[in-house]
Formats: C-alpha cells, sequence, structure tokens
C-alpha cells in the first residue's frame, strides 16, 4: 500500500467519526475528540441575530461528561485558565447556575475553526479534570461534610434565599462561598466551612475562609454584606481544638465571623431567620 493511500484511509477513518443532531434550532455536533474517561466531545452551533454561538451546551459544567463536573482546586483553577486564555474562549453564567463555554463569530468560514477551538479545549480541561490534584482523602471529607452542612440549611431556609458553592458577584467570579443567604436581595450573610482530614488541611481551612472574608470586604459587594458565619466541622479527623484553636480565634478577631460549632448548629436557625 502506497503511504498516499494510507494517509487517504486514515482521513476517511477519522472523518467518519463526525457525528450531528439536529436540536431544534441548534446543531450538535459530534467531534471524533475523546476524553481519556473515553467519551466523545460535542459542540453546539446556533444563531443569535448576525452572529453564530458555538457553545459546550453547559454539559462541561453540568456533568454530562463526568459526575463531578469540573475540579475547584486552585491547581486546577490555574490550568482551566491557561486553556481559556488559549483558545479565547468565553464563558457565561444563567440563572440555573449552569456555565457556558463558548466562541462566537459573524463570519460563517470561521465556524470550523471556531469548533476545533472549543473540541479542543473541552477536550483538554476534562482530560485534566481526571487528575487527582488533592489527596483523595481530604477531598472526600470536604465533599461529605460540604453535603451535610448544605442539607442542613436547606432544611429550613426557603430556596429562594440561599445558594450554595456560588460566587458573591457573579460577574467578578472571583470569591466562591460555601453558602450565601439572602436576608433580604441587598443583605447577604457569607457562610465559610471549615473542615479537613488533618490539623495542616483544617489549618489550611481556616486560612483560606480568612482571606475571603477579608477580600469580600474590600470588594465592591462590601455595603450588602450583613453578617459573615464559619461553621466548623466538629466530628473532621484534623479537628483538634487545642491545634487550631488559636487560628480560630484570630478569624474570628480579624473578620468579625461569628464560630458556630457543627455540634452546635442548631444555632444556624436563629441566625438565619
Amino acid at each position: 500500500m502506497k503511504l498516499q493511500q494510507l494517509f487517504e484511509n486514515i482521513k476517511g477513518e477519522f472523518n467518519a467519526l463526525w457525528k450531528y443532531k439536529q436540536r431544534g434550532d441548534t446543531l450538535e455536533i459530534v467531534c471524533p475528540y475523546a476524553t481519556t474517561q473515553n467519551r466523545f466531545v460535542s459542540v453546539f452551533v446556533t444563531k443569535q441575530g448576525n452572529d453564530f454561538i458555538i457553545s459546550d451546551g453547559a454539559w462541561v459544567s453540568g456533568g454530562i461528561y463526568n459526575e463531578e463536573g469540573l475540579g475547584d482546586e486552585s491547581c486546577f483553577i490555574k490550568v482551566l485558565e491557561h486553556f481559556r486564555n488559549a483558545y479565547n474562549i468565553l464563558e457565561t453564567h444563567a440563572s440555573n447556575g449552569s456555565i457556558y463555554y463558548y466562541l462566537k463569530t459573524s463570519n460563517p468560514i470561521d465556524i470550523p475553526s471556531k469548533v476545533f477551538d472549543l473540541s479542543t479545549f473541552i477536550q483538554n480541561i476534562l482530560s485534566v479534570a481526571d487528575i487527582a490534584f488533592e489527596n483523595k482523602q481530604e477531598k472526600e471529607s470536604v465533599k461529605r461534610f460540604a453535603s451535610k452542612a448544605n442539607n442542613f440549611l436547606k432544611s429550613f431556609i426557603p430556596s429562594y434565599k440561599i445558594k450554595v458553592n456560588d460566587y458573591l458577584n457573579p460577574d467578578k467570579k472571583e470569591l466562591k462561598f460555601n453558602a450565601l443567604y439572602f436576608a433580604s436581595p441587598s443583605k447577604i450573610t457569607l457562610i465559610n466551612y471549615i473542615t479537613g482530614s488533618t490539623n495542616t488541611h483544617f489549618s489550611n481551612s481556616i486560612f483560606k475562609a480568612n482571606t475571603l472574608f477579608e477580600m469580600a470586604e474590600a470588594s465592591i459587594m462590601q455595603p450588602h454584606i450583613a453578617e459573615k458565619l464559619s461553621v466548623v466541622d466538629t466530628d473532621a479527623l484534623g479537628y483538634s481544638p487545642e491545634k487550631i484553636g488559636h487560628y480560630l480565634l484570630h478569624l474570628e478577631r480579624q473578620t468579625a465571623s461569628k464560630i458556630i460549632n457543627w455540634v452546635e448548629r442548631e444555632k444556624l436557625q436563629s441566625l438565619l431567620n
């Protein structure tokens, strides 16, 4: 077989992997690019006004490719920003919290290159998201406590008054808190969860809460901050009052945050009412 024929065979097989589905006014293009979990990447093309929008359909943040979606470890965030900048990817947030990654163009000739760039971006970040940047035990500990705390808050707070794992300023997307309680549309209580599978991780969780509260006070959202609460996981393996007590005291004094121990979580009901 001639090498040129070999090339033609490869091109033919590769081209055959492209698929599409019509979804109303949107065209789903299934690209021949797979993640490390062996999932082919889809991009969605639609027209808005004079522009063609090529997006991920919020599938990345929605956990369509993997159940956990993207990670929020600082290392991964840096990787995500690197790829976003490399491919000039835009981002927008829907009212339900979904994140859309997209590109747009007014020239149909540019659509193939935009499809290539976005699909490559999706393939890269999803594959990187499979890497465990954090200690597995620590990640599970944080996730478990966040789930318990979220469920407890939702048990007595109306859904329209609380957001979990969300940004203080959706337009900035810089300061993300474990929970935000809206006593009114303009009065917000910031809530951080403090936990850790070791003393070191627990201390780092306190430092992170301290930083987030201080940055919030220095932001344009400061006039809307009504209160700051730190919910401490007293059941965590890393919880050791004699070793982390002075850090919690510093957090309380430095940020005027109220410390609520998980064993006394009923206090949250009177504070968030």
